[in-house]
């Protein structure tokens, strides 16, 4: 099949680590792939991939009519995961999803789905241990995470006349990322921060799983409006993460144990030096706030029964 006959799938945030995994396997798997960016003279890990690219910005909808024409499928990964003030969130989160989905209602209307990567922080960690499921009320204790759960009311108040799916992955990392990758950069300096008091848990979502899972969500039938977790199906203690960063990374670290008022004044630090410069913080005061939560599990059992998702990783 050329690539002319080929199913056409537009995914928004063309730069982004996760996009660019995501570009490869649908390349791979025969789609016809056109990537939204704002700038086509800074493609990065897109370069060189046989992929169209559309010029638009999700906060600006008057750029989006011609990128969303003539696709079969919108894969909506466009989004802010670190901002230098929490309006930037919802401009670009709950706003940016908001302009994605009058776009496509307006002229796309017979669009076959719409695929939403929201986040677990939309739903919040799990108070009590009990891994988070779908139908449980949202819980987030960030500005990310509550405008990734606006973004996903944006999208479910469409799914009567657009076929809308959500995931929620869990903590993503694999090559590319930089996000996680601080960790490792910290240990490499001899240096792994934890927080004192009990044991925090976690489940992670490497980068191939959730690409594998938003191929499923394009290929399965589903229900519109169906939300799903993704991530792998085990909860991992920070100490085992700690361990297996430090052995993958085939470093020492010293382990430093702080209160959380102390990470807090060290967000808010960080924060106050990302105003002196063009850049958000990578560390800042509601980081530290998720980062605090005693359970970050979510339960998989959605996606295992109706997409037929397993993390391979």
């Amino acid at each position: 099949m050329g690539r002319s006959e080929a199913k056409k799938v537009l995914i928004t945030g063309g730069t982004g680590f996760i996009v660019s995994h995501l570009a490869e396997l649908l390349i791979e798997n025969g789609y016809s792939v056109t990537c939204l960016v704002r700038d086509p003279s800074s493609l990065r890990w897109l370069s060189g991939l046989p992929i169209d690219v559309a010029v638009g910005d999700c906060s600006r909808p008057e750029t989006l009519a011609k990128a969303v024409q003539h696709v079969s499928i919108i894969v909506h990964a466009a989004g802010l995961t670190r901002a230098r003030r929490a309006r930037e969130y919802y401009e670009v989160n709950q706003i940016g999803t908001r302009n994605m989905l009058e776009a496509c209602s307006q002229y796309n209307p017979v669009i076959e789905k719409f695929i939403l990567i929201s986040s677990l922080a939309a739903a919040g960690p799990a108070g009590d241990g009990k891994p988070v499921r779908e139908s449980d009320l949202p819980r987030p204790v960030s500005d990310y995470g509550r405008s990734k759960l606006l973004a996903e009311q944006e999208a479910l108040g469409y799914r009567d006349t657009i076929p809308i799916v959500i995931l929620r992955p869990s903590a993503v990392y694999g090559p590319r990322d930089r996000d996680m990758f601080e960790l490792f950069r910290w240990a490499s300096r001899g240096v792994m921060l934890e927080f004192i008091g009990k044991e925090r848990f976690l489940n992670l979502c490497y980068v191939g799983d959730l690409v594998k899972a938003i191929s499923l969500a394009m290929e399965k039938q589903t229900r519109s409006g169906s939300i799903y977790c993704v991530a792998e199906d085990r909860p991992y203690s920070w100490s085992e993460v700690k361990k297996a960063l430090l052995f993958t990374g085939t470093v020492k670290a010293l382990t430093i144990k702080i209160p959380y008022a102390a990470a807090y004044l060290i967000g808010l630090a960080s924060e106050l030096g990302s105003l002196f410069t063009s850049r958000p913080a990578l560390t800042n005061r509601q980081k530290v706030r998720e980062a605090s939560q005693q359970f970050w599990t979510c339960d998989l059992a959605a996606i295992e029964r109706e997409l037929g998702f397993k993390a391979a990783y």
